[in-house]
């Protein structure tokens, strides 16, 4: 769990500092969220200490399910960003959070992205991997962001997030549990590549249009539930 956390933790770092540079992060509503975050981090991360060691095939199976449905749900978003014509390259001045925000559901919009940040904070607590994913459906579902200014702020909650419970989760390993020296830096250089392929994947992403954005995460999200299901049935027969 504290390398996944690392890893998690140097993308989103990358995110968040190439999102800045193309000014597409609400700090402001970032930095509130992550604050928030924080107190259902720890309690995610005493639970799952709690109850996981004992209960792990309770918690296998759905994964791989789960991320093939987020999944459809972007490809989704972007068929229908093609049907309507829309430009997805560009923010019209009347679809801005800012303004979204001060429509008359906006009080129980703003309800429920608590609730969302909520769920996902306590999922990495509990499950020791980042949210950014949660937490961008949130921001776009909950606050109608457009989705670079959703995944921008995402990736700014997940790295306080990450950085906050690789931290309570270090402090909590024993010094005999430590990996050797090869293993830290078999670690260290599987955190370096994917921070490498994380800015990659970034520098394509902004050349895209939003529909094609929507279409390249949903690709690679369903894909990577099924890699997810299929490893999940073949460690049955073995």
């Amino acid at each position: 769990m504290f390398s996944s956390l690392l890893v998690d933790c140097g993308n989103a770092l990358v995110m968040t500092l190439i999102a800045a540079k193309h000014r597409q992060i609400d700090f402001r509503q970032g930095f509130l969220l992550a604050v928030f975050a924080l107190v259902w981090i720890v309690g995610g991360i005493v639970l799952g200490k709690a109850f996981i060691p004992g209960n792990q095939d309770f918690f296998k199976g759905s994964a791989g399910i789960i991320t093939i449905i987020i999944g459809i749900s972007f490809v989704l978003k972007g068929v229908k960003g093609k049907i309507t014509g829309d430009n997805p390259g560009t923010v019209k001045e009347d679809s801005r959070p800012d303004a979204l925000n001060k429509t008359d559901d906006g009080g129980r919009r703003h309800f429920l992205i608590y609730v969302g940040v909520a769920l996902m904070a306590f999922h990495i607590g509990f499950f020791g991997i980042g949210g950014g994913m949660g937490y961008a459906i949130s921001l776009m579902l909950f606050l109608s962001y457009p989705i670079l200014k959703a995944t921008g702020t995402a990736m700014l909650m997940t790295f306080c997030s990450t950085l906050f419970a690789a931290g309570g989760m270090f402090l909590q390993i024993p010094d005999t549990a430590f990996p050797d020296s090869d293993a830290q830096l078999l670690i260290s250089m599987m955190v370096g590549l994917s921070m490498i392929g994380t800015a990659v994947g970034a520098k394509i992403a902004y050349s895209l249009t939003e529909r094609q954005i929507n279409f390249l995460i949903g690709g690679v999200v369903i894909f990577a539930g099924l890699l997810a299901t299929i490893q999940k049935w073949l460690l049955q027969f073995i």
